[in-house]
């Protein structure tokens, strides 16, 4: 084998390499992934039963799951309900938030949320009764909370009739087990004081519930 011999082999491999190469450029180009679709997947109302009175209102917020994990526009979704208003209150911490306030008649009514395709749908049921059902039960959220030295934090009572419904509306009574670690105030706003563990307590109607508030020193 000679050196022109040689030497037209090794300029076929390179020629060869280069078409490989380029086709293989090429077929990636018709096969690239177009643009990215955030699609939601899930919707859900919390509360997603509430009982109020007649032009009550209940503050909602909808727990919106896409196909990426982002919280959706306020466009993406539509809202009804087949009595009483509906407002739009917007996206607060990336949770779409609206306001739904009863009838004056009384009865069970639905809220519907969905997309601008129909898809999907959630549902609220709310009953609107005459008169007001009593607190049957009170949750406490967080339930523990760590705090440095003069941090505050906001703790939410969610109070509950007979059925489970979310009630709203009522009376809520906030104390601390050792306000000289921990003080609350009557909308549940909490301060550290000082080092050590308390106990806050939400009082609505006789029943109650708690949440531990650890002070770090």
């Amino acid at each position: 084998m000679n050196f022109r011999f040689k030497l037209s082999r090794r300029l076929a491999r390179i020629k060869l390499g280069a078409i490989i190469a380029a086709a293989f450029v090429l077929g990636c180009g018709l096969t690239q992934a177009g643009p990215v679709v955030d699609r939601i997947d899930h919707i859900n109302i919390i509360p997603g039963r509430v009982t109020l009175l007649p032009f009550q209102a209940a503050p909602l917020t909808l727990v919106v799951t896409t196909s990426h994990g982002d919280p959706a526009s306020p466009g993406s979704l539509t809202w009804s309900a087949t009595g009483g208003t509906i407002v739009n209150n917007g996206i607060i911490a990336g949770v779409p938030h609206i306001t739904y306030t009863a009838p004056a008649q009384t009865g069970t009514y639905q809220l519907i949320v969905t997309t601008v395709t129909g898809t999907p749908t959630a549902t609220a049921s709310i009953a609107v009764t005459a008169t007001a059902v009593p607190v049957n039960a009170v949750s406490v959220k967080p339930a523990n909370v760590s705090l440095a030295l003069a941090d505050t934090t906001t703790l939410s009572a969610t109070l509950a009739d007979a059925t489970g419904a979310a009630i709203f509306g009522r009376a809520i009574d906030w104390t601390s087990s050792d306000a000289g670690i921990a003080t609350v105030l009557a909308t549940g706003f909490v301060r550290a004081i000082g080092a050590g563990t308390a106990t806050i307590t939400a009082t609505s109607e006789g029943h109650s519930s708690t949440a531990v508030v650890t002070v770090r020193p």
